[in-house]
Formats: C-alpha cells, structure tokens, sequence
C-alpha cells in the first residue's frame, strides 16, 4: 500500500472531526461519511484497510483529550497515556469497521431502482453500528454524527426521534453522494449542495425573562496537579467559600463541579467543611468522592439533605480499565488509583430540593451527559437536569466543546433546562432548546448567578426514545435481507 493510498482515507475520516465544535464546519460531515460509504459499497476494488485508516483519522483526532484523560486522572507517563491512547483508538476502529464490513455484501442489483432502495439500508447498517458505540467498553458515544445540527433548524429533529434521527439524514445523504461519486461528479456536487440546507442556522425566539428558580453555578479552575497535594486542600476549601461569598442572595440552588473537594463525604474534612456553609437559605449540590464496601464513587450529594447519586458511566481507561479483573496484578501499572472507581447501579432515583420535595432533578456526573438512553430515563418525572463534571481532564483539547455540545442536544432531546458546573469550563446554564444563556468560558474562575425554568412537558424522544429509528433501522434490514433472498430464488 503506497502512502496516497493511506493519506486520502486518513484525511477523509479527518476532515470529519471539524464538523463539530469549536470548528464547526457542519457540511463536512456528510462529505467525510460519503467517503467512508464509497470505499466500503460502491468501490471494487476497495481494501478493508483503508476504512481502518479512516477511522484512525476520524478517532485518532477526535478522541485525543483520552490521553490528557489518563495522565491526569492515572497519574501516569504521557508514553503510558499515549500507548493507551492508541490501544483504545485500535479498539473503536475495529469494533467500528466490523459491523460496516458488512456494507460490502451487497444485497441489491445494480439497477438505479434497487440501488436507490439500498441507500436506506446502508443507513439503516450505520445507525445500528452507532448504537453499539453507547455499549463498547461500557460505552464510548462520541462523535456521534447528528450532534452535528445543534445551532440548526434541523435540531428540532431532536426532541421528536432523538439524534440518532439526525444521523439517519448524514448516512442517507452522504450514501446519496457516495452512490453518485464515481458514476456523475455533477450530480454528487448537487446533492451535496441540497445537503447545505440541513444546515441553515436556527432562529430563536427571545426567551422570556422569567425564571421558576434562580441558581447560581461556581467554577473554581482548581489546579488538578495539586488537587491532591499535602496542603492544597485549605486553598481548594478557600476558594470555594468565597466564590460562595460571591452568589446571589436570591439563588436557590448552588452547584459546585464534579470531585472538587480532595476528600469523601464520609472523612471528618467534608464534615467540617460543609459546617462553613451557610444552608439555611440556599441547596448546595456539590461532587464528591464516596466511598462504601470498600468501593470508590463519584458521587453528587445534595449537602442538605445528604442525598446521593453515583456516577454510572465512567471514562474507559479514564476512570475505569476494562478487563481490570483479568490484568489487576499481573502489570503493576493496572494498580493505578483510578481503576478502583465503581460504577453507580442504574436504578437510582432523582434528587429531591427544597424542604417539600415536590421538585426533582436528574442528577448527572461528566461521562453520564453523552448516553441519551441513561438521560432519558432519569428525566422521565424530572423538572430539569444538573450535570456537573471536571473538565479539567480534556486539558486544552477539543474535548470540552464535545462536551458541551453533547449537554446542548440532551436538553432538546429532554424538553428540560440544564444547569451545568464544571471545574474550568465550561460551566453554563442551557436552555430546553438547547440555547446557551450565560456561560463560564474554559479556564475562568467565575459564578454564574442566573435562574432556569421549569418543563414539565415531556418530548416525543423522552417518552419513546430511539425506538422509531432503531426499529426502522432493523425492519428496514430485515426486508432487504427478504428481498435478496427472494431475487436470488427467481434468478
């Protein structure tokens, strides 16, 4: 294989990632996935290998805050976390490339009819391969295509079929382009050109001045090298109160980010920490570390009422290292303090506020944010969200804007206002359409003093999930597998 033949699919899968934020060069997308489908149907001669390099493009740069991630949280070398990197990248690309290999067989003839019919089943094969993403290695659901829309009139799509619905419209469109690719460069240009309306930027109406309950979010920027340093934990506590100071008397609610606090709840340090803080007027929901059964949780406590809530998805080889039963002891280096951390069980319960506990919020920690499903069940009787993260762990990468840009589609999708805090940004308060309405931008030590509103009203995607297109998806494979069957008996 010459180096153009590994620079032309590294360069496509590439060009994918400045699709989304901070880039956001949205038509890049479909041009990316047009790629990927040509090699893999429309190509004879197309090599397996060169969906390989597109996906290294495509995760290698996508997914490169992993290795700010593990030498953050792991405390290990930048080769280590590097080495990692790489191993998870070979991971994703071959759990990827597997399930599109079956593109290859085709299962229509070569008539334009049947060729047109076999666009929706190649998306049908994509949005499948995505939905395994939510599940490998405990789940790694990022750069999912359809987030691609928010800031769009398409993002109503959202609240109606979930972003998968987006997805479907990169798939069939980039298949559509694909098709035409090698067959009539004119026409591809054309429907590539008829894509561009997907994208027209959104029109919002002005959202109203009122506010169900004022909130003020805190953002420390505490230096995550020091965190845990004998003697920083005064400085951290120091911080904290007086970006306390800092709040709104009218705030009802304040939250602090995602395992601030260099200690658990259940240490005699958290104990006498929260004695400092005026409750009496005001919720305070801060991260925390937990421990019980000799297990380590990333936790969110309500300081009020001393519920609780255990992260449930933690980052691979971040948080957790998969396998770790298997390879604890035998390599010291799987010995590290972050592969204690334990996920949270999937049936907790929202958490209550305010002393009559008629309102409720869905409590949710960093990685949780990015699984819709998980999102979407703890907002079923929710009257909106709190995520709170430590985004320190993305480092100065593109991850952050992922991030934010994940919470932004959870809350179209949910119908619900979301108030977010994080470590160093981006802490932000976020509408249920997906608007940004004040924000902390990465890196600012800062308070949001602000309020949201309160949705009761549940979306179509928060009642029926991703049922409809997944459902599709797999009739829509199932007949084409029936209509193969059947023409190959008539031939």
């Amino acid at each position: 294989m010459n180096l153009k033949q590994f620079l032309i699919p590294f360069f496509f899968g590439f060009i994918g990632i400045f699709a989304f934020s901070p880039f956001s060069i949205k038509p890049l997308i479909i041009l990316s996935y047009s790629y990927l489908i040509r090699e893999l149907v429309y190509r004879e001669n197309s090599s397996l290998k060169k969906i390989i390099f597109w996906s290294f493009g495509h995760w290698g740069f996508g997914m490169s805050w992993l290795i700010v991630s593990v030498y953050y949280y792991g405390e290990t070398s930048i080769l280590i976390s590097l080495i990692i990197f790489l191993l998870l990248i070979l991971i994703l690309t071959t759990f990827f490339s597997l399930p599109l290999s079956i593109l290859r067989f085709r299962l229509f003839s070569r008539n334009n009819a049947s060729q047109h019919i076999e666009l929706l089943y190649i998306s049908s094969i994509l949005i499948l391969s995505e939905l395994s993403r939510y599940y490998l290695l405990n789940g790694v659901p990022w750069l999912i295509p359809g987030s691609v829309f928010l800031d769009t009139n398409t993002q109503y799509i959202y609240s109606i079929f979930g972003v998968a619905a987006g997805s479907m419209l990169i798939y069939l469109f980039a298949s559509l382009i694909a098709l035409y690719w090698g067959r009539n460069k004119n026409i591809s240009y054309i429907i590539f050109l008829s894509s561009l309306i997907l994208f027209i930027p959104v029109t919002l109406e002005k959202i109203e001045d009122r506010r169900d309950i004022y909130v003020s979010i805190i953002q420390p920027s505490s230096d995550p090298f020091l965190k845990y340093k004998n003697g920083y934990k005064n400085e951290i506590e120091q911080n904290i109160l007086n970006l306390v100071e800092r709040t709104s008397p009218k705030s009802e609610i304040v939250v602090l980010p995602e395992a601030e606090l260099p200690y658990s709840m259940q240490s005699k340090d958290f104990t006498n920490f929260i004695k400092k803080i005026d409750t009496s007027n005001k919720e305070f929901i801060s991260g925390v570390w937990s421990y019980k059964d000799e297990y380590l949780y990333n936790a969110l406590i309500n300081i009020n009422t001393s519920e609780s809530y255990n992260k449930m998805h933690l980052v691979p080889f971040g948080e957790y290292i998969p396998f770790i039963s298997s390879l604890r002891g035998i390599i010291s280096f799987f010995d590290m303090p972050m592969s204690n951390v334990k996920h949270g069980n999937k049936n907790q319960q929202n958490i209550a506020i305010f002393q009559d506990k008629t309102i409720n919020f869905a409590p949710l920690i960093c990685f949780d944010i990015a699984f819709s499903n998980t999102v979407r069940k703890s907002n079923k009787s929710s009257y909106f969200m709190i995520n709170i993260s430590n985004d320190t762990w993305f480092g100065k990468s593109i991850g952050p804007y992922h991030h934010l840009d994940i919470t932004r589609v959870r809350a179209i999708e949910n119908n619900k206002w979301i108030i977010r805090s994080t470590n160093d940004g981006f802490s932000a308060i976020i509408t249920n359409n997906g608007t940004i309405v004040d924000i902390i931008e990465k890196g600012i030590t800062g308070v949001i003093n602000s309020g949201i509103n309160i949705e009761k009203e549940r979306s179509l995607y928060n009642i029926y999930g991703y049922f409809i297109p997944y459902l599709l998806s797999i009739l829509i494979i199932v007949i084409s597998a029936i209509m193969f069957k059947c023409r190959k008996i008539h031939s």
